[in-house]
């Protein structure tokens, strides 16, 4: 697959799913979190929001390192042939300079999330990626590099 079918491969992944893994890791423990999640149009940015009281922001601010896994298994045989899994590498911060935009785009996904976002203690974490690998088959393995910032 060329690099621009692969770029809109992820493009509809991201925009189809939901919710994503992050991995996140502080000094003595790595963790996985469930979040529902958004991505910019050009994929550079993939954003979800939490609470500044809990375990992943502590984490994010700690290390900015994190691992997103964003995926389409159904939980059937045919996920072998079937699934594609994408886990974005890159640097997470709390998005303060793009803050009502990111918010925006955030919520045109999940509506639903307005009261969360609402709540003082809420922020936006944005996540700037590095890279993309994308598994599909479960052993055939590409690299969608992302250019650095500008």
């Amino acid at each position: 697959m060329n690099e621009k079918e692969l770029r809109r491969q992820i493009q509809q992944l991201c925009k189809h799913q939901r919710f994503a893994v992050i991995a996140t890791h502080n000094d003595k423990q790595s963790y996985a979190h469930l979040v529902a999640f958004t991505s910019t149009s050009d994929l550079r940015v993939l954003l979800f929001a939490t609470k500044r009281d809990t375990q992943k922001y502590y984490n994010i601010k700690k290390n900015v390192r994190i691992a997103v896994l964003i995926d389409n298994r159904e939980n059937s045989p045919f996920d072998f042939s079937d699934a594609i899994t994408v886990t974005a590498l890159g640097n997470a911060k709390e998005a303060k300079n793009s803050y009502e935009e990111y918010r925006k785009l955030l919520l045109e996904k999940h509506p639903d999330l307005s009261m969360f976002l609402a709540d003082p203690l809420c922020t936006l974490i944005e996540v700037h990626v590095k890279a993309y690998q994308v598994v599909q088959k479960f052993e055939q393995v590409q690299i969608l590099k992302i250019a650095d910032e500008v």
